[in-house]
């Protein structure tokens, strides 16, 4: 079949997924239920994908490459609920697709986090996520507070979504097999954050800029926020507000504490660094921690 004479293309990181007991484990996990539609990334020589076609009510399949593209199409022809389409998953509009939307994807190892990012910019529309990526950017997703691999990316998934272990996968699942393992992971967007009445981009600054430096403490590192009004005594101010020790380090924060640190700087800034309105600092809102 034309899927067996294809030759990977190394500038687009290609390795394709060969063992059929690692697609199972991945069906258990993804748990497809009666009417669901499903969104496949880089279905590759297909066999994902040939299993999704047998669970979803719907499956649409986005592949970069546009040999597998044609290759998929001809060998789906006659499954009228498969959709393969030819397009790159780090800047399609996912807009175009039906919702809601349940991923599941082996998503492509130089570009895993990119397509992530992308698909979290549609949140919204997918109910959830169960994706294999490299094991070290997998661990820096799931990674929690005082852990080396805790970092902005942690923060960032963990704000917007519950996150699951799922399987670790060895590289020689795979052929070619690669230099480094996998791990499966689920990803829930929440259907409303568990979080409101913030300043988001601050807080996306405030993150940032926390990470920026890991050797630097984290009021040294928020010094650097490109904003006057966030000057030294306000911090020290936010870090007195929330019992923070001037030693403090980014690596120490779990989501929830990230968020009540932007929110008192913005109160401190609002009312010209001092705690001065109603509830003053201390007032900070109830933030449950749903990790």
């Amino acid at each position: 079949m034309a899927r067996h004479i294809l030759h990977r293309r190394k500038r687009l990181g290609q390795v394709f997924l060969r063992d059929r007991l690692v697609v199972e484990k991945i069906m258990h996990i993804a748990a497809l239920a009666a009417g669901e539609t499903v969104l496949e990334i880089g279905p590759g020589r297909g066999i994902l994908t040939t299993a999704l076609a047998r669970q979803a009510t719907a499956l649409y399949a986005l592949e970069i490459d546009p040999r597998y593209a044609q290759a998929m199409l001809q060998r789906f022809a006659a499954a009228s609920h498969v959709h393969i389409l030819q397009a790159d998953a780090r800047a399609y509009d996912y807009h175009q697709l039906p919702q809601p939307l349940v991923v599941v994807a082996n998503l492509p190892y130089q570009a895993g986090m990119a397509i992530l990012t992308q698909l979290f910019r549609f949140r919204h529309r997918l109910s959830r996520l169960v994706v294999m990526l490299q094991k070290e950017v997998a661990a820096r997703l799931l990674a929690k507070p005082n852990s080396s691999a805790y970092g902005a990316t942690s923060v960032f998934f963990q704000y917007y979504a519950t996150l699951q272990h799922g399987l670790e996968v060895s590289r020689h699942a795979f052929t070619p097999v690669p230099a480094v393992d996998s791990t499966v992971i689920t990803l829930t967007p929440y259907a409303e954050l568990p979080w409101q009445g913030h300043d988001e981009q601050l807080f996306s600054r405030v993150v940032r800029h926390a990470f920026a430096h890991r050797r630097k403490l984290l009021r040294g590192n928020l010094l650097s926020l490109p904003d006057p009004s966030l000057s030294q005594a306000v911090i020290a101010q936010a870090f007195a507000a929330l019992g923070l020790g001037s030693n403090a380090r980014a690596q120490e924060l779990p989501v929830a504490q990230f968020i009540q640190l932007s929110e008192t700087l913005r109160r401190l800034v609002s009312n010209g660094g001092a705690c001065q309105s109603e509830g003053g600092c201390s007032n900070l809102p109830s933030l449950s921690q749903r990790m």
